[in-house]
């Protein structure tokens, strides 16, 4: 009798907590206070709840079976559709494909399920079945032992819904395909912005097999920085910093002259890697809506805590947000929550102290020169906040820093310590 009542309850919390979890990991995902240990350290939670959910199988089908009938979060989703996977469930698993196909913002969730199974289930081919799940597999699987095939209506049908369309470039290329020429001068004459940042990411992606598009993508990417949606510029601003296709020093001046996104310029001053940015951005610490903000991209480029080196501002000094203009009592959305107030004074102190070791001349990420070895290091051991912009300097997709922390290690060749 207490096994009939307890193993159903175990199985609806089992399920609960892994979507929870799923949402919890794209936090921890951009936190700089943990490292890669910390993300093996989570993700070994996940499979445990997953393992609880498999022990569970009955109870946890009937129960997810109930989930498909309401209207599921991305969490919820992943928990569906990683089940399904790793117990050949197709009901539940053609269920979330079909809630996909209604819901695109639920995609993400699929494909990060992608990961979270074997090839070698049976199921494999049922979520393949999805050319934008193919697409991404055969990035971030690559060596799987059957290379997927698009035909040219999947090929467009993902063109026009702009699902996966940098991986799909990637493959196409990757294998000489013919349809990569026409695809990437579809995309990049497209007039989408969201289009052609994907085509600009892949081709980056892509060096030096790509190398003869560079010129239009650079063209394309500073346009983009121009762009009146955030999310775009942002990115492209991002991409020309990362991949050094233009000055650095020029696209920053261009940025402070236009005065209209001060929040881009203190990022592009982070992501520039240069350390003669750093009094302007100590200078930031005492505007209140930029102090945090500033605070991320000095971590950036030198690597230092404010909570470890002493430049975190006392709690009683921290200022809080103003309410919004609608309510007096309701605060604005802080868009880095989590994140310490910075002390401009002991930074200060910390960075005369310190300075010397920054050379002019060279780009930084996380306190280390941005050179092939240094980018290594920060795959291997930085902040995971930081680990997809070397992943992006090292000409590879971010997205491999959010892959499972197991799956890592093989792609990376990272060390034994880290294991």
């Amino acid at each position: 009798m207490l096994t009939r009542t307890v193993r159903p309850l175990l199985a609806e919390q089992y399920a609960d907590m892994l979507a929870q979890d799923y949402r919890l990991r794209n936090v921890l995902l951009s936190s700089y206070h943990h490292d890669f240990s910390s993300l093996l350290q989570f993700d070994r939670r996940i499979q445990t709840y997953l393992d609880g959910m498999l022990l569970l199988e009955e109870e946890t089908s009937e129960y997810l079976r109930g989930q498909l009938q309401e209207r599921l979060s991305p969490g919820e989703l992943f928990s569906v559709a990683a089940f399904a996977a790793n117990t050949d469930d197709e009901f539940l698993l053609s269920g979330c494909l079909g809630l996909v196909q209604g819901m695109p913002r639920l995609l993400p969730s699929l494909l990060a399920v992608t990961s979270w199974m074997s090839e070698a289930s049976a199921l494999w081919p049922l979520i393949m079945s999805h050319p934008a799940c193919r697409a991404f597999a055969s990035v971030m699987r690559e060596g799987i032992t059957t290379p997927p095939i698009f035909t040219q209506q999947e090929i467009i049908s993902l063109l026009e819904n702009g699902q996966c369309v940098d991986f799909l470039l990637w493959f196409l290329r990757k294998n000489n395909s013919p349809l990569f020429v026409p695809a990437i001068k579809q995309v990049l004459s497209s007039g989408q912005e969201a289009l052609i940042l994907q085509g600009c990411r892949a081709i980056l992606c892509l060096r030096p097999l790509s190398d003869e598009y560079i010129e239009i993508v650079r063209e394309q990417l500073l346009l983009l920085a121009s762009s009146k949606k955030t999310d775009i510029r942002t990115q492209a601003v991002r991409y020309l910093l990362a991949c050094a296709l233009c000055e650095p020093r020029a696209l920053i001046n261009t940025l402070s002259e236009g005065k209209e996104d001060t929040r881009l310029l203190i990022q592009a001053m982070g992501w520039s890697g240069l350390a003669e940015y750093i009094p302007s951005l100590a200078a930031f610490f005492d505007e209140q809506r930029y102090a945090r903000l500033s605070m991320l991209s000095t971590v950036a480029i030198t690597g230092s805590l404010p909570e470890r080196d002493g430049w975190q501002m006392k709690k009683e000094d921290e200022i809080p947000l103003p309410p919004t203009t609608d309510s007096a009592d309701i605060p604005e959305v802080d868009p880095e929550q989590g994140v310490s107030w910075p002390d401009r004074t002991a930074f200060n102190r910390w960075w005369q102290a310190n300075q010397g070791r920054f050379d002019a001349e060279t780009s930084y990420l996380c306190g280390l020169p941005a050179t092939p070895e240094g980018l290594k290091a920060v795959i291997a051991n930085g902040y995971l906040n930081l680990r997809p912009l070397a992943l992006m300097r090292s000409g590879m997709f971010s997205e491999l820093s959010s892959l499972p922390a197991a799956s890592q290690y093989q792609i990376f060749n990272m060390p034994s310590k880290n294991r």
